[in-house]
């Protein structure tokens, strides 16, 4: 197996780059180099939010989404929703989906560490040209009640259009009946679909879910389009800058993402599946001590 893999890897044609093109700190977008201050980014509110489990309960992730450079990806947060008192400045990328009418897509990342599980935190992101409304979230520990651990919303196949379930699972996250969701692939049928816009909507209508709680994203055969682009900038996911293969640890049970799809969409090389096939056996190995 190891030596059909390598013959793959090094005589067959290689991946697109899996990676989030992040913008320099020191740019200078168009509207910065007019020089006015009464000038500023033209849609610069934040939108899209969605938080995810940072690999550790301490850590979480905070996505968000502008359709200009705003130069600045802020999250504020705090304990008490009136005293947002602490700051974490993240990063931004710019994602681009290569189709001749593509639309310039602003990916804000924050990393939000040294939290107190079990702590509720009210947060939230943007910048001095837009703030999102405040949300809030709890950092995750094992549940006292319901038999201790976790309780998962796991499904998959869930689109922009009729999806009945949406209220049902809205509901639950901002009860905190949820602590997390996994979704194990195709989303919005499809988020590449109207030059993306399918995508931005469908991240709209879970914003009441994810902006709650971790929303956790395994690919799916409907994220094939280039090589999975819209996956891999939209998300952020521990341990991985590409969210196609990746696995995290929390309670007693060892979380492995892995993607079935590189065996079907090899147009994009077979590269991709002798790198998975590689991190999965030290991923295995590391989980069992080995």
């Amino acid at each position: 197996m190891r030596i059909f893999l390598y013959f793959l890897e090094y005589f067959l044609i290689p991946q697109i780059c899996w990676t989030h093109q992040y913008l320099p700190i020191d740019r200078l977008p168009d509207w910065k180099l007019k020089n006015d201050g009464n000038i500023g980014p033209s849609y610069g509110q934040p939108e899209q939010i969605r938080i995810s489990y940072g690999g550790d309960p301490s850590v979480s992730f905070v996505t968000w989404q502008t359709f200009d450079d705003t130069l600045q990806s802020i999250v504020e947060y705090g304990s008490d929703w009136k005293f947002l008192n602490q700051s974490v400045l993240g990063r931004c990328s710019v994602f681009l989906d290569r189709n001749k009418n593509s639309v310039w897509r602003y990916i804000h990342r924050a990393n939000l560490t040294a939290l107190v599980p079990g702590q509720t935190y009210y947060y939230h992101v943007g910048s001095e040209h837009g703030w999102s409304p405040i949300y809030f979230f709890t950092a995750l520990k094992e549940r006292e009640n319901d038999g201790g651990g976790y309780i998962y919303a796991v499904y998959g196949d869930l689109g922009v259009e009729n999806g009945r379930s949406l209220g049902t699972i809205q509901k639950m996250a901002q009860r905190g009946e949820l602590d997390m969701v996994l979704h194990v692939g195709d989303f919005a049928y499809n988020m590449d679909e109207s030059n993306g816009e399918t995508g931005d909507e469908f991240l709209r209508q879970i914003e009441p879910i994810s902006a709650y709680i971790p929303y956790m994203a395994t690919v799916g055969n409907h994220e094939y389009f280039n090589n999975f682009t819209h996956f891999v900038n939209r998300f952020t996911m521990p341990n991985s800058d590409h969210n196609l293969f990746y696995s995290y640890d929390l309670g007693h049970a060892h979380f492995v993402v892995s993607s079935t799809e590189f065996y079907f969409w090899t147009q994009w090389g077979f590269h991709q599946i002798k790198h998975q096939f590689d991190w999965l056996i030290e991923d295995l190995k590391a989980c069992n001590g080995a």
